[in-house]
């Protein structure tokens, strides 16, 4: 076991950036001393000890990108047309619901700096892992290597979606404040490097190893396969609009899936088991983020989603259009909370903690922000039945609960698409995934036409995908958000009455969009204190000339 000490003697240096080895030109014994069992400068990343407190530091980084409400870019999940923020007290959050872009906001500087803190850790092992060769088997080495390589490779996914042209970097110190930003296809094509680099070296599972070690981030071949799939379909559009990239993400999504019983995957029956706290792990889970309930949580609780008299924070809820836009059915009771208990209190009939029993309910257009909320982050242990309001107004405001980056059902619906454009029409077995997807959703209701029906042309094939994305995925890690910048649909998305009929528009009630939007706008700022420090940062956050067009 590594102490405690250990662990935080490296993440010092490890921020420090003392990861070099000490200079010496004495003797070629001496080049060659082994370090093992030994914590300092000279023997960083020389044996698996030190391996072992490299990949903690970069995991733990890795998993604060994404959980965390203060050092995430979680804000910029109300970019799409499912999910905002009804109340006004998080202007964060409000700025990017509205497409209003600061250099300045809070959230976006904190997830910038903690996603390059990953790719500086990631770095650190890339550049450096070799000096532990002969120290341990070439496959324990390999698999450090893989999660350096594959986190490093997804957070750049992130970046490059979230930001357009950012810094690429490729040392463990701090961002060159001369540097230039790379244009979105080089930085894209470093990603699909790096996750070709890790689906060599990542094992299929890590069935010996604990994962909540490693918070619940211990990479896989099928995670790093499932996250090219990802990335090649994003070229298609815009801003790269590499169109032939579409066969390359039909053949990897088509990859995991032959492979889906080697890796354990499948959609489960249920879609609202899809949401359960226990267990930690399901079989559509491909990439996600465990929790120990002790030292680390997950923030994307119910608190989070839950309406202010209930002691929420009403930090998300469901877009109104949206959620009446979407289908009735088993899929849509999973995914909204749309009715609360109610009674008379110190603000008039608004819900409040809702006992004793017996309390009529009140809809969500009678709550006092008017939205519906997400019960996908309201599931909680024991906040079921009779209990689930009383457990629910109680809960903590963190949760324990696995997060879930990447799903097996997004796969499904990347094969769909990709197939339908790359081949010129959807095949067979990219009708069974939609379809497959669609009867799970519609279990339990009275909808007739559950099934996508045959015959349609690829662009009609593909634009029932991309709504279908939208209801499988709503709420979940900007997925609906980076399809309308793929697709070129954020300014028609923002509208009251939309060009294109399968956008539910945005309701009048909420806040209205104040600016012209341009194609500059779908990108957050790069934050003023990298900016201003560089003026190339500082004349990307000006304007995007070839986006104007």
């Amino acid at each position: 076991m590594i102490s405690i000490m250990k662990k935080i003697i490296f993440r010092y240096l490890l921020m420090t950036g003392i990861v070099a080895l000490t200079a010496c030109t004495s003797n070629d014994d001496f080049l060659r001393e082994k370090y093992n069992g030994k914590l300092f400068p000279g023997g960083f990343y020389g044996n698996e000890d030190a391996l072992e407190l490299a990949n903690n530091a970069l995991m733990s980084d890795f998993s604060r990108t994404f959980h965390s409400d203060y050092d995430t870019f979680t804000n910029a999940f109300n970019g799409g047309d499912d999910a905002m923020t009804p109340y006004s007290g998080h202007p964060e959050h409000v700025e990017n619901d509205v497409y209003l872009r600061q250099s300045g906001n809070r959230n976006t500087r904190l997830g910038w700096r903690n996603a390059y803190s990953v790719i500086y850790n990631a770095n650190g092992i890339i550049l450096n892992y070799e000096r532990a060769r002969g120290t341990l088997s070439d496959e324990r080495l390999n698999h450090f290597a893989g999660q350096a390589y594959f986190a490093r490779g997804y957070i750049y996914y992130w970046l490059v979606r979230l930001f357009n042209e950012i810094p690429y970097v490729e040392t463990v110190r701090k961002i060159d404040r001369t540097a230039t930003l790379s244009k979105p296809e080089i930085i894209y094509e470093h990603i699909v490097e790096d996750l070709k680099m890790a689906e060599q070296m990542l094992p299929v599972s890590w069935a010996n190893i604990d994962q909540v070690k490693y918070n619940g981030a211990a990479f896989t071949k099928g995670a790093a396969k499932a996250a090219l799939a990802s990335v090649y379909l994003s070229m298609t559009g815009f801003p790269v609009k590499k169109t032939e990239n579409y066969a390359l993400a039909r053949d990897k999504a088509k990859e995991v899936m032959d492979n889906a019983s080697v890796y354990g995957y499948r959609l489960l029956d249920r879609y609202a088991d899809v949401w359960k706290v226990s267990p930690k792990f399901n079989d559509e889970m491909i990439l996600m983020q465990t929790y120990d309930g002790l030292s680390q949580y997950n923030v994307r609780g119910a608190t989070y989603t839950r309406p202010i008299y209930f002691g929420g924070w009403e930090a998300l809820a469901a877009e109104i259009n949206f959620f009446k836009m979407f289908p009735d059915g088993e899929r849509k009771k999973a995914t909204f909370v749309w009715e609360f208990p109610l009674r008379t209190g110190a603000y008039g009939d608004v819900p409040v903690i809702p006992w004793p029993e017996g309390q009529k309910m009140c809809s969500w257009e009678n709550t006092v922000f008017g939205h519906p909320y997400f019960n996908k982050m309201w599931e909680q242990d024991g906040a079921e039945g009779e209990n689930r309001w009383k457990v629910l107004t109680e809960s903590e405001w963190r949760t324990n609960r696995t997060n879930q980056l990447i799903r097996f059902p997004e796969v499904m619906l990347i094969y769909a698409e990709a197939q339908a454009m790359a081949d010129g029409a959807p095949n067979d077995l990219a009708y069974q995934c939609i379809n497959r997807i669609r009867n799970r959703a519609f279990a339990g209701s009275s909808s007739t036409g559950k099934e996508l029906q045959r015959g349609l042309s690829a662009t009609a094939f593909r634009d029932s995908v991309f709504v279908e994305r939208g209801w499988e995925f709503a709420s979940e890690y900007c997925i609906r958000f980076f399809d309308l910048i793929r697709f070129e649909l954020v300014e028609d998305a923002c509208k009251e009455k939309p060009d294109h009929k399968f956008l539910p528009g945005r309701n009048r009630s909420e806040y209205p969009i104040v600016n012209n939007l341009k194609k500059k706008d779908y990108f957050l700022l790069i934050p003023d204190d990298d900016a201003l420090l560089n003026p190339n940062m500082l004349e990307q956050n000006k304007a995007y000339d070839y986006l104007l067009n």
